[in-house]
């Protein structure tokens, strides 16, 4: 009778260990299937939501720094501050460091007499952009490609 016993508890106990196995498997597959590899598009690996590396951190740069407290994420529309679409040909007449530091500190561009800057100034009742003198050339450039990508819904 001992031995029976002790051959039925090493059975259930090897079922058991089966059956965690099992389980833990099936979590490992559907963890997979939730999460795929993020595809690369045009030699840039992109995320699960569509975005291109670049362009995720330029929405959290977006958000962290409080951008749409001003600027309507539609990027089509005026708010507080003008729409974003297109920014970057409105810029094209001047040289790309002219638009970094306008982002930068606008203040300060107008206060040089540059002439987008003024122009700007002018058009926005004299409302100047707040200061964003951390941000980096990258970090700007990966806030003109979410820019980009929600106005054009490329990522």
């Amino acid at each position: 009778m001992h031995l029976r016993n002790s051959i039925l508890l090493l059975q259930t106990a090897i079922l058991a260990i089966l059956l965690l196995l099992t389980i833990l498997a099936g979590y490992t597959l559907a963890i997979e299937q939730e999460a795929p590899k993020s595809p690369v598009i045009c030699g840039v690996a992109a995320s699960n939501d569509g975005l291109t590396q670049q362009t995720r951190k330029g929405k959290q740069l977006w958000n962290a720094n409080g951008c749409g407290a001003c600027h309507n994420k539609s990027m089509k529309d005026d708010a507080t501050g003008p729409a974003l679409a297109g920014v970057e040909e409105r810029w094209e007449d001047y040289p790309r460091e002219d638009l970094y530091a306008w982002i930068r500190n606008s203040p300060k561009l107008i206060a040089s007499g540059h002439e987008r800057a003024t122009e700007i100034y002018r058009e926005w009742n004299r409302a100047a952009m707040n200061l964003y003198p951390n941000l980096t050339d990258e970090d700007i450039e990966a806030l003109l490609s979410y820019i980009d990508a929600q106005y054009t819904g490329r990522p």
